[in-house]
């Protein structure tokens, strides 16, 4: 077989902006974790929330540019992007239109998450709302809303729309739980997944590895379908050359 990129594309480096990596030394033990499980990219996706003091894409920029640079010195052989991860809040567009917000590497695709316990109609609310904006919205670990995990069909819906459906890797391993892995499982088997990415905060807890997860999904599902949410699908859509 090739060898494979390996993609993730939601991960909390970035030393000190927000609730993942606090330092540098902490962020190089996650590129090193992430690096031996077979990870060729990283987007680097910052908390942005309303009301936060949230890194501006300036920083976020800067940041990302002095990672890089340390990895390369230190041959860790992870290309790193600029990203955010948005929890949703109303007056979204206007922090868009004021340039607050970071995209996936610059391209028209937004992560976005939601509280557990949103309604569905939010949701989908939300997804429309980012759509009227040019952007295609890509939903950040999918199994945490209690609204989707309880009708598999309102996936389907927002995939019918163009929403990207991302899991974490952990999930799909069993780090979270039977019951989530289960549910992960359903939505692997009917190609609901669009991404993988290991929403890492840290290299003791909530780290960067993905090897248990890439195992299983090549030992589980069809090969193709697995290249294109594990690399294919975040090469093209987010542009990492």
């Amino acid at each position: 077989m090739a060898e494979k990129f390996q993609v993730d594309m939601h991960c909390h480096i970035l030393p000190g902006i927000d609730d993942g990596s606090q330092s540098m030394k902490t962020t190089i033990k996650m590129l090193r974790i992430a690096a031996a499980c077979g990870t060729t990219h990283m987007v680097a996706t910052p908390h942005f929330k309303k009301s936060h003091h949230n890194a501006s894409p300036a920083t976020v920029h800067k940041l990302v540019d002095e990672v890089q640079r340390i990895a390369d010195e230190k041959e860790i052989p992870i290309k790193i992007f600029p990203g955010n991860e948005i929890m949703f809040f109303s007056d979204i567009e206007e922090a868009y239109d004021e340039g607050r917000l970071l995209t996936m590497n610059g391209t028209q695709y937004l992560l976005v998450e939601f509280y557990p316990d949103d309604e569905y109609s939010r949701i989908r609310g939300a997804m429309e709302t980012i759509q009227s904006l040019g952007l295609h919205p890509v939903l950040a670990h999918v199994e945490r809303f209690l609204q989707l995990r309880k009708d598999i069909g309102r996936v389907e819906e927002l995939k019918d729309m163009g929403v990207l459906i991302q899991t974490n890797a952990s999930s799909v391993a069993g780090g979270q739980g039977f019951g989530t892995k289960q549910y992960v499982k359903k939505l692997l088997k009917n190609e609901l997944i669009d991404l993988v990415g290991t929403d890492a905060h840290h290299y003791e807890s909530r780290t960067p590895e993905m090897g248990a997860c890439v195992d299983y999904l090549y030992k589980k599902y069809d090969e193709k379908y697995i290249d294109r949410i594990l690399y294919k699908n975040a090469i093209e859509y987010f542009e990492l050359d």
